[in-house]
């Protein structure tokens, strides 16, 4: 895919983000960041958790044989995945690593400050031994099934809920969503569940096609900050509608 096919591609999804959740003067914002294969798939789960760095921390050369998928929540990094140079992520940026690729730099810039990393990856949370590995934290961590997907994509789409503002109609989404709550506070209700309220930080999973009625930012001043990691048939379309 070219750069320009990319591009139009992502800002479609985009659009159809926006059309299927939000309408009227204050629409939900969708801005995809990142899409990219998730390659063969190695394990029947997905993961998704924060990663810590302390201050000083540097991790050593390493790589994974399955993709990785990364956003930067908290701090300032110097990365380096080869064949690229190295580079300053602060939050906000994100980062993907193809399978075998060699993390060759990962270290936390500050002296003082811990950073603190959203992943993304196709294997299981805890070692056999039931632990998780160094430097995850305990909480704000997911990990689900995941059924065979051909071809299957996954796209990380930030979605921005203006204050008071509530999903126009129901929709669904062809693949099962992990989603990080990154600032405000909302209330969510996917079938066949009630209404939940998520708070910055929250983390919560919705299974491919079932109905999410209801996304509603509490706060009548402050906008959310919503992140979605979806898997999906390469091809096939970020949500839908639902006729009931």
């Amino acid at each position: 895919m070219t750069i320009r096919d990319w591009f139009i591609r992502t800002q479609f999804l985009a659009l159809a983000a926006i059309c299927m959740m939000g309408s009227g003067s204050t629409p939900l914002q969708a801005q995809t960041l990142m899409q990219a294969p998730l390659g063969e798939i190695k394990a029947p789960v997905m993961s998704l958790y924060v990663l810590r760095l302390d201050p000083g921390q540097t991790g050593t050369p390493h790589s994974h044989d399955r993709a990785i998928f990364a956003y930067i929540l908290e701090g300032e990094i110097e990365n380096q995945i080869e064949p690229d140079p190295p580079k300053i992520l602060r939050a906000g940026d994100f980062f993907h690593e193809l399978p075998n690729q060699v993390h060759r730099v990962f270290r936390n810039v500050s002296a003082t400050e811990p950073v603190r990393i959203l992943m993304f990856q196709n294997r299981p949370m805890l070692s056999p031994e039931g632990t998780l590995p160094p430097g995850v934290e305990s909480k704000s961590r997911l990990q689900e099934p995941l059924a065979d997907v051909p071809s299957p994509d996954v796209s990380l789409t930030k979605i921005t809920t203006a204050p008071g503002t509530s999903s126009a109609g129901a929709h669904q989404h062809p693949g099962p969503v992990f989603a990080y709550l990154l600032k405000g506070e909302v209330e969510s209700q996917v079938d066949p569940d009630p209404p939940k309220t998520y708070r910055a930080g929250d983390v919560f999973y919705e299974l491919p096609m079932h109905a999410h009625r209801l996304y509603r930012n509490l706060s009548t001043t402050e906008p959310a900050e919503l992140l979605v990691f979806q898997i999906r048939e390469k091809g096939k379309p970020f949500s839908v509608g639902v006729d009931k």
